[in-house]
């Protein structure tokens, strides 16, 4: 039974009726390679005499090449063209071992070969026309003898006068590795690191012959070395052995959207791979490929345990949703368990992980935790409310105070932030407690009266027995912490760990000991829309030492990327390790439109040019997935009755809705989803920042919810993969800048 590596194809611009038959083809292919249906064929003339095709249907033709080694017969299959290109491109087509990298790629056997006295060793710039290698530094001897691009392709490279023009010849080449190297001198990275980025300078797998080192540089490459050069790191973000239909299946259903379960760049990778000796964190902007880091880590590690308790959590209860999702169409035998503490992975909200501690304690539970957070042992309580609700009645007992410490936003957040964690219990506790970042500054009066109203907020709670989701949560790792043997996890991982309370992270840390690979966690702080800046080292997590970032962006076009990243320019971020969040050095392997940007002068003038825009797309016939991002529901029902006014059909996300209908979806619900083209609804002064988001705050709180609002937007720009469209009305919102 013959063992099929697929390469990236554009199979997924293909019809959906031949896909569905490339489809047959190759799960026929992977059953019996002799069979006449499939008339598996050489050609006369072919550069690489492993080259096939073989018949998709009358008009379809699939390119192939075909190795043999100890007695194993695998098809690395290239792509499906109609019948004549096909023809050529396996005539012409070399499958081979880069001579410099070692890595497996198809090279154009047609491409003329450029005499090495016709090319310097280094070309200058020249005094009005300028090469933007040359002038950055890029020796062209750099690009063929450290990178191994051909020297007809270094030299059509060379030749690129600017950083737009290199990007343009990139989509141009047949590799993976090739387009990602062109990438990374367009913005400046040094030819080490594009080495390093892309594993060019690991290891090599080991042989069981005496060539191991002995790579070909022609078509006389064995079959074996080529084997070998298909497994290392920078050939599997291109090439990837399919182990069974099913995978085929979903790999073509969804192209290039669904690659993120087959293809990974080496950078990706290596941490999916590595062990940590204690808690790990991964950082990096929109689109860098975060939770696909995550999802295959965590089948890395239930396929190395079975018998592992592992969960897999984040924020909010949608995005635990698609991680479940997800984790089950990247690999559908892992074990996913319901029941906390059992082995496999449990895939959860943060919240529920809290309440599921609650149930497996049961009345013990209550007792030690509400000893350790309360002062007391509490009762069982019956209703579990938001963490806003009762400060209002809580502030009244504060009379004529100062508006900055009556406040209930303030109370709420002191509570959050500084009594919860630090689990204070008294009125002398408080006095002791630091309060790092929290702005307003209170004196032994000042904490006294706050204080107050803290023992009438817990009183009335107690007495009404709600819980707010919060306290669940300080009490769940107070409860673990003081019941050690009753941990249940040996790994947690975290997705979009940036939007955790403190509260949340004293329950991470407290889910599973401390050993290796005990915690890995995913965020951007840049994308924090909720809660407040925090401190990892604060909760027992120590990521120093143990942090890297993610620069390449694999959702969106460059455009797009700029343009996100423009909406943080005007702010400062500090991250959970306590260090400024840069964002620059990002980067998209892809390019498209710039941004348009649609001012209105009056609120029916912008519902007017959405409604444009989305009948250009769809006469267009690039309306399949499209989404209308607004600030609020409110905003967009409205907008959603004007569209249909207009004859624009549109659906409120999460309802029923026919394919191709654009949704309509606030900003908050985007995260985590992407869609082709994205309008950015009402960016307008007085929307955003939303008012109702900012009332009643002042200093850090007001700082912080100012940088929630920017965030919100960056991550609704980063949403777009191929198309961004920007409106507002009257004036446009500051947090667009210039």
């Amino acid at each position: 039974m013959p063992e099929v590596t697929l390469s990236k194809t554009d199979d997924n611009k293909l019809d959906k009726s031949v896909q569905a038959k490339v489809l047959a083809f190759l799960m026929k292919l992977r059953e019996d390679d002799s069979a006449y249906g499939l008339r598996i064929k050489k050609l006369e003339q072919q550069k690489d005499p492993r080259a096939r095709t073989g018949r998709v249907d009358g008009s379809w033709r699939a390119v192939l090449f075909c190795l043999d080694h100890a007695g194993e017969r695998t098809y690395v299959y290239a792509g499906t063209y109609e019948h004549d290109e096909a023809i050529e491109r396996a005539r012409t087509r070399v499958l081979r071992t880069n001579p410099v990298t070692h890595v497996a790629e198809i090279i154009d056997a047609t491409t003329p070969e450029v005499a090495s006295t016709s090319i310097p060793a280094y070309i200058p710039p020249a005094p009005k026309k300028l090469t933007y290698l040359g002038d950055h530094g890029y020796p062209i001897s750099d690009l063929i003898d450290g990178l191994g691009f051909e020297k007809a392709d270094a030299a059509r490279l060379y030749a690129a006068e600017s950083e737009e023009a290199l990007a343009d010849l990139a989509d141009g080449f047949e590799n993976e590795w090739q387009r990602l190297a062109i990438l990374g001198m367009a913005v400046g990275d040094t030819i080490p690191a594009i080495r390093a980025d892309l594993g060019f300078d690991e290891l090599e797998p080991e042989r069981d012959d005496d060539k191991t080192n002995e790579h070909q540089t022609t078509v006389g490459d064995d079959d074996a070395a080529l084997i070998d050069a298909l497994r290392r790191p920078a050939s599997r973000i291109q090439f990837a052995l399919v182990n069974d239909d099913e995978e085929l299946r979903r790999i073509l259903d969804e192209g290039d959207f669904g690659a993120w379960r087959v293809f990974l760049h080496p950078e990706q990778a290596q941490y999916v791979e590595r062990d940590y000796n204690g808690p790990f964190r991964l950082t990096g902007g929109a689109g860098t490929g975060k939770t696909v880091v995550l999802l295959h880590r965590t089948r890395r590690l239930a396929h190395a345990d079975t018998q592992a308790r592992i969960i897999l959590t984040t924020f909010t209860k949608a995005l635990a949703g698609m991680l479940k999702r997800d984790l089950g169409r990247l690999d559908s035998t892992i074990a996913q368990v319901s029941t906390l503490g059992e082995p496999g992975v449990h895939v959860t909200g943060i919240d529920a992980l809290a309440a599921s501690v609650r149930d497996r304690g049961g009345d013990e539970f209550w007792s030690v935790a509400g000893d350790a957070v309360f002062g007391a042992p509490a009762r069982e309580r019956v209703s579990m409310v938001s963490n806003s609700q009762g400060w209002d009645a809580a502030a009244s007992v504060l009379g004529s105070a100062p508006i900055e410490i009556s406040n209930p936003s303030f109370l709420e957040a002191e509570y959050l932030q500084v009594i919860l964690p630090q689990r204070v219990r008294s009125l002398a506790e408080y006095l002791a407690a630091r309060r790092p970042g929290r702005g307003v500054a209170l004196d032994r009066r000042r904490r006294a009266a706050v204080w107050a109203a803290v023992e009438a907020y817990r009183a009335s709670a107690a007495s009404a027995r709600r819980l707010t989701w919060a306290e669940l949560s300080a009490m769940a790792s107070a409860f673990l912490e003081a019941r050690d043997e009753l941990r249940p996890a040996d790994h947690v991982l975290v997705d979009e760990g940036q939007d955790l309370s403190p509260l949340h992270w004293q329950l991470v840390r407290a889910l599973a000991p401390a050993a290796f690979n005990d915690i890995f966690i995913a965020e951007d702080v840049h994308q924090r829309i909720y809660g407040h800046r925090i401190v990892l080292a604060r909760y027992g997590i120590k990521v120093v030492g143990r942090s890297r970032r993610l620069t390449l962006n694999y959702r969106t076009t460059q455009e797009n990327l700029l343009y996100a990243l423009g909406v943080l320019e005007d702010a400062q971020y500090i991250d959970t390790a306590e260090k400024t969040e840069a964002n620059h050095g990002y980067r998209s392997a892809r390019r498209g439109p710039v941004p348009c940007v649609l001012p209105s002068n009056h609120v029916w003038e912008q519902t007017d040019a959405v409604a444009r825009t989305i009948a250009d797309w769809e006469s267009a016939g690039v309306g399949e997935s499209i989404a209308i991002l607004g600030r609020t529901t409110l905003s967009l029902k409205r907008l959603q009755r004007q569209l249909d006014d207009r004859g624009i059909a549109t659906a409120l996300y999460g309802e029923a809705a026919k394919p191709g209908i654009p949704q309509l979806v606030t900003m908050h619900s985007a995260k985590g989803l992407e869609f082709s083209r994205v309008v950015l609804f009402d960016v307008s002064a007085g929307s955003m920042p939303l008012p109702l988001a900012l009332q009643g705050l002042a200093g850090s709180d007001l700082e912080d919810a100012m940088l929630r609002e920017r965030s919100l937007l960056y991550v609704a720009a980063s949403r777009a993969r191929d198309e961004l469209v920007v409106t507002w009305a009257g004036s446009p919102s500051e947090l667009l800048g210039s």
